[in-house]
């Protein structure tokens, strides 16, 4: 009985494939994709992430994995799905600790609403409208200062473009890196959107 012990042949083609220029390239980037995609809800259930959050870390752990190949950093010391699986561990760790950093920033919006619970309802009211157009303002502006694609992304999900028709217009090969890319210019946006907050 002959027992592997090394890589397995799907390694192999899959490093050979996207080590190759495109199309060939792309068709192995999106099997090595397929391949492990099971592990975004083993993520959902074990680290209790949104589909999203879980999608984005698998997308950037594939994204890692294919870099590392591409520029023979890769050293095969152990298979691609361990390789990935560590990654995707990693950035599931990030996602817990950025979004408990997160829930702490909530207390200050609490604190807010104590404070305008003191006031009459009238100027409760117009408080909370100047917040809302202040934040809506405040939006607006860090849209316009990402990058074209980001702002293209943004702009068309928030009319109610679906992801296979944002992938459709700027060219993605598929609705599910389209909507990578959105949730990735969304996090930007977040981010600017939070150091200005704080």
């Amino acid at each position: 009985m002959w027992i592997s012990l090394g890589r397995s042949n799907f390694d192999e083609d899959c490093i050979k494939g996207i080590q190759q220029n495109y199309p060939q390239r792309q068709i192995w980037e999106n099997k090595l994709y397929m391949a492990y995609r099971y592990m975004i809800k083993d993520a959902i259930y074990k680290h209790k992430l949104n589909e999203d959050e879980a999608s984005m870390a698998y997308s950037d752990a594939i994204l890692a994995t294919i870099h590392q190949i591409d520029s023979n950093k890769f050293q095969q010391r152990s298979s691609l799905k361990t390789y990935i699986f560590k990654i995707f561990q990693f950035k599931c760790i990030d996602l817990l600790r950025a979004n408990q950093t997160q829930k702490s920033g909530h207390n200050k919006t609490e604190m807010l609403e104590d404070y305008l619970e003191l006031l009459p309802d009238e100027q409760q009211d117009i408080l909370r409208m100047l917040s809302v157009k202040y934040e809506v303002d405040l939006l607006k502006t860090k849209i316009q200062a990402m990058d074209e694609r980001c702002k293209t992304i943004i702009l068309a999900w928030g009319e109610g473009y679906k992801d296979s028709e944002i992938a459709e217009e700027l060219g993605y090969q598929s609705s599910a890196v389209a909507k990578t890319s959105r949730l990735r210019c969304l996090e930007k946006l977040k981010k600017l959107y939070h150091i200005i907050r704080n």
